[in-house]
């Protein structure tokens, strides 16, 4: 270039910001992963105790059925045995009724005829008045040859209309042949009521679910859920079997978390959840603080750390312009002759390496001293500066340099260049400074501003005993005093030793 080329280091400010933005991205990743996996283990711990809950809900549905399977074993032996005689019957009635009345957990016990006639009851008042052929715990024995239990679907009573689960078994003759079914009623109401002892919060609910995605019983007991198919849903299609679950509730819309236990003795299964947001909302509280904590420390350590990188930067700024301050003509923006010694050295030094020619021209106004007399030393001023700028439109190789060398003089340095080369830089800088026509009525004949040019190359030696970069200078100041002597507005070339 034609001046001095200012190559700034990297700004420690900009690291220090970078730094910083690293430093507070770290803190708000760790953060973040630590919220994360510890949601992800209070969820899991939540799941658990769920889960938990579930299998000893789906215990004690067991602990049901198997009791209602019991007494059917025991009323099938009793009708088998004793047949269906007036008197047996009046018997079987008063064993039912003695059986089923202390316990909760089975309404009725109800004896069947192979015609599907209700025959015995614990609920007395129906017989003869009610006929169960059609119902599907009927119709399943009278196909079947089976003697082991069925779990029928949730239907109406047949002797009260509420919903009730029903457990039957086949009664056989003597010779195997149908002859009637023994049905044990189970309301779902029963569960809801026992899944209601427990503790699940305002949005938490325990269900009883077959197998088929039909729910059985609910607490909070919703009427319209009971019997609702959700084998559809998404959630009860991929997770059919036990473990943790996350679900938004077919039924009311609430998402939950939970755990589904399945029994492997009857088709039912027990759901227990929580509401999501109830049970995380104090998790959600203390997250929400340690954000504010950690958005407040990353806010300080941001700001300190923007303040320090802003003050480094303006340190640096002024450095940076001492620097440049340090190595630039103040008039004329060129290098300065300090910068054009260090620079002129180190071009000689390479120079000498590679053995390739170094050329130095030194430029002078001509009749500088006459034209600060006639326009002033302001209008001298600006002169220099306007010379400076043609100068650095010529000289623009990278490693080029025009330094203000001393008063009006101006050198230029030109690395990697010949005596030739040099010769027609020098002429292009001539002839430009020519064609300005700037007035300057003591320049005669021309009355036009114009400068010499002395012109030295040489190609460098090592041994500084024998030449030097200052005799590159002595050269070419020689031949800037031959072309004022030889009547100014030329190019004079030092002669080659």
């Amino acid at each position: 270039m034609t001046t001095l080329s200012h190559i700034g280091p990297r700004s420690s400010a900009r690291g220090l910001k970078a730094f910083v933005v690293v430093v507070c991205l770290i803190i708000l990743g760790l953060e973040g992963w630590r919220d994360w996996g510890e949601r992800e283990q209070e969820i899991g711990r939540i799941s658990a105790e769920a889960l938990n809950l579930a299998k000893s809900l789906t215990q004690h549905a067991q602990d049901t059925f198997e009791l209602a399977d019991a007494l059917l074993v025991d009323v099938v032996d009793r009708v088998e045995t004793g047949g269906i005689s007036a008197n047996a019957i009046a018997r079987l009635d008063t064993f039912l009724v003695e059986r089923v009345q202390s316990l909760q957990r089975i309404k009725s016990l109800t004896v069947y005829g192979a015609d599907g006639t209700l025959l015995s009851s614990s609920l007395p008042g129906h017989r003869g008045r009610v006929n169960g052929k059609d119902l599907p715990f009927f119709q399943q024995h009278l196909t079947s040859t089976s003697s082991n239990w069925f779990f029928g679907p949730l239907i109406r009573d047949p002797l009260g209309g509420d919903w009730v689960l029903s457990l039957s078994r086949r009664i056989n003759t003597p010779d195997g042949g149908f002859d009637g079914v023994v049905q044990a009623s189970v309301p779902p109401r029963y569960f809801a009521n026992f899944f209601g002892r427990f503790d699940v919060g305002s949005q938490g609910s325990i269900s009883l679910i077959h197998k088929n995605g039909t729910i059985l019983a609910r607490s909070p007991y919703i009427e319209r859920s009971i019997g609702a198919d959700i084998s559809d849903h998404p959630q009860f299609k991929e997770r059919r079997g036990p473990g943790p679950y996350e679900y938004v509730s077919p039924i009311d819309g609430i998402t939950r978390i939970g755990g589904h236990q399945r029994n492997h003795i009857f088709p039912i299964g027990v759901l227990s959840s929580v509401g999501r947001d109830e049970a995380l909302a104090r998790w959600n509280e203390d997250f929400v603080f340690r954000v504010i904590s950690i958005v407040l420390l990353v806010a300080i350590i941001g700001s300190l750390g923007w303040s320090l990188a802003g003050a480094l930067q303006r340190r640096e700024e002024a450095e940076a312009e001492l620097a440049v301050l340090a190595t630039t003509d103040g008039l004329t923006g060129l290098a300065n002759r300090r910068m054009f010694d260090r620079q002129l050295e180190i071009e000689w030094l390479r120079a000498a390496r590679e053995k390739s020619p170094v050329s130095l021209l030194l430029v002078d106004v001509d009749q500088f001293k006459a034209y600060n007399d006639i326009y002033g030393h302001q209008a001298g001023d600006e002169c220099l500066r306007v010379i400076a700028r043609s100068l650095a439109g010529v000289a623009c190789r990278p490693r080029d340099l025009v330094a203000r060398y001393g008063g009006e003089e101006i050198a230029v340095l030109l690395p990697d260049t010949n005596d030739a080369g040099a010769a027609e830089v020098a002429e292009k800088i001539r002839a430009q400074i020519e064609a300005l026509r700037m007035r300057h009525e003591a320049s005669i004949p021309s009355r036009i501003l114009t400068v010499s040019i002395g012109s030295a190359t040489r190609i460098p030696s090592l041994d500084r005993s024998r030449i030097g970069p200052e005799h590159l200078i002595t050269l070419a100041d020689e031949a800037l005093y031959r072309a004022k002597q030889d009547g100014r507005n030329r190019v004079s070339t030092a002669e080659a030793a």
